[in-house]
């Protein structure tokens, strides 16, 4: 679970350092060994679940990872309906 996805810092030519990992990890299934640069570590069977803070951050996430995710947006219920689900 990646918990305020658009909460990594911004750089000057607006990309985002984790994002853009977790963005390789998810076109190319793998990533580099930053001890040996010649060596890939694949990873497999990962789901990615994200959520984003609605009130803090960037408020927006690079289109490229972006792509990978079915993208919902969810408004926090009344407390009449909470009082109805609890």
């Amino acid at each position: 679970f990646i918990d305020d996805m658009n909460l990594p810092y911004v750089e000057t030519y607006g990309t985002q350092n984790s994002i853009a990992l977790l963005t390789q990890h998810m076109q190319y299934g793998s990533i580099f060994d930053r001890t040996d640069l010649g060596m890939r570590k694949n990873l497999v069977d990962i789901q990615y679940i994200a959520a984003m803070n609605p009130t803090a951050g960037s408020f927006e996430v690079c289109e490229r990872c972006q792509r990978h995710f079915a993208t919902f947006a969810v408004a926090m219920p009344s407390q009449s309906d909470l009082s109805t689900i609890f």
